[in-house]
C-alpha cells in the first residue's frame, strides 16, 4: 500500500503535461498583454515633451524596482482588502505578470528608439519625409531590430518567474511539481523533471535571442 502511495506512475506525466500547458498559457497571455502596454507606455516615454515622458515612470519604476512576489501578494491577497475586487488565482497570476512584463516592455521600447542615431532623423528630413513619415518609415523599423533580442530574453524571464503563480494556489508546472514530490518524496527526481521541462521550453527561446542579437546590426 505505501509503495503503491508513494510510487510515480503515469497519471504524475499527465498532470505535469497539464501543468505545462497552464505555465504556457499564464505565459503567453502576460507576454501578449504586457507586450501591448509596454509599446504604448515606452513610445510615450520616448516623447520630446518631458512631463509626458516622465508620466508612465510613475507606474515603470515600481514595479521594475520591487519583487515580483510581492505585486503578486498585492493583486491577489491585498486587492481584496482595500476594494471588493476579488480575483481567482488565473486572474491574478496573469494581470500581475502582464503588468511586470509591461514595464519592462516599456523600458525596452523606449531604449530601443533612442538607441537609433540622429542622423537617421536628419537622412529622413533631407529626403523630404515629414516627421511621422521619418518614425514610422526609419526610425521605428530600426527600432523593432534593436528590441526584439532583449524582448525575448525578457519573454524567457517571465517564462522562468511564472513559477511564482503557483504560490497563490494555481496549478501550474511547479505547483503540480510540488504536489507529487509531497507524495511520492521523491525530490530530487520530481524537480529534476520540472527542471528539465522549464529548459526544453525555454532553451529554443535563447538561442534564437541569441542569434538575433548577431544579426542585429548596430552600424547603421
Amino acid at each position: 500500500m505505501i509503495d503503491q502511495y508513494t510510487s510515480f506512475n503515469s497519471n504524475d506525466i499527465i498532470a505535469l503535461l497539464r501543468g505545462i500547458r497552464m505555465t504556457l498559457t499564464v505565459t503567453i497571455l502576460s507576454i501578449a498583454i504586457g507586450t501591448a502596454i509596454g509599446i504604448v507606455l515606452g513610445m510615450i516615454c520616448t516623447s520630446k515633451n518631458k512631463i509626458l515622458s516622465s508620466l508612465p515612470l510613475i507606474y515603470i519604476e515600481p514595479l521594475r524596482n520591487s519583487p515580483l512576489i510581492t505585486q503578486l501578494f498585492l493583486v491577489y491577497y491585498g486587492l481584496p482588502m482595500v476594494s471588493r475586487i476579488i480575483l481567482n488565482p488565473f486572474t491574478a497570476g496573469v494581470l500581475t505578470l502582464s503588468l511586470n512584463t509591461g514595464a519592462f516592455f516599456a523600458v525596452l521600447v523606449n531604449t530601443s528608439i533612442r538607441a537609433v542615431p540622429k542622423a537617421q532623423w536628419e537622412a529622413g528630413y533631407a529626403l523630404g519625409h515629414s516627421k511621422f513619415s521619418v518614425f514610422s518609415r526609419i526610425i521605428f523599423r530600426q527600432g523593432i531590430r534593436i528590441l526584439i533580442p532583449p524582448a525575448i530574453t525578457l519573454y524567457i524571464n517571465q517564462l522562468q518567474c511564472s513559477a511564482f503563480v503557483s504560490i497563490i494556489g494555481l496549478a501550474d508546472l511547479a505547483k503540480i511539481g510540488a504536489g507529487i514530490t509531497q507524495r511520492t518524496l521523491m525530490p530530487f527526481a520530481i524537480w529534476g523533471l520540472v527542471f528539465v521541462f522549464y529548459y526544453i521550453i525555454s532553451f529554443p527561446l535563447s538561442k534564437l535571442a541569441q542569434y538575433l542579437e548577431k544579426r542585429v546590426d548596430y552600424s547603421y
